[in-house]
């Protein structure tokens, strides 16, 4: 593993963590003052903007680790597309959480359905590291 991967991993990782913090300042000044007789006129935009931001942080949290589980995984050899494996299951939780949060802002969201989308990545995973090989 070269300096420009770990220099890679240290910068996905610190974007990631910005990314929460921001996530967290945005959530918390969403509607700082909705009340009963005074609801929050920008609900759906908040919402939107705080799925994306939790989905797009959980791809920069993630991206890295994965390589690095790669990496460990292959005796600390850097194959090629490791990369792209890695931002493939990355962006493969970041589409999870989103859609799994999308279903429950829709009220949709259940025990089962909740499985389905998991067990649905994972076999979409499965199926695209099969075809790789």
């Amino acid at each position: 593993m070269s300096g420009r991967h770990r220099l890679t991993v240290a910068i996905l990782f610190l974007i990631g963590v910005l990314a929460v913090v921001f996530l967290i300042g945005i959530a918390g000044r969403a509607c700082p003052a909705e009340t009963a007789a005074q609801p929050c006129p920008d609900v759906a935009r908040n919402r939107a903007v705080v799925v994306i931001l939790a989905s797009a942080s959980a791809v920069l949290l993630l991206t890295p680790f994965a390589f690095l589980a790669e990496v460990v995984a292959r005796r600390r050899i850097v194959y090629r597309g490791a990369w792209v494996r890695a931002s493939r299951r990355g962006l493969l939780v970041g589409l999870v959480i989103a859609a799994l949060a999308g279903l429950r802002l829709g009220g949709a969201l259940s025990v089962p359905i909740g499985m389905f989308v998991i067990i649905l990545a994972g076999v979409a995973e499965w199926l695209v590291a099969r075809r790789e090989q």
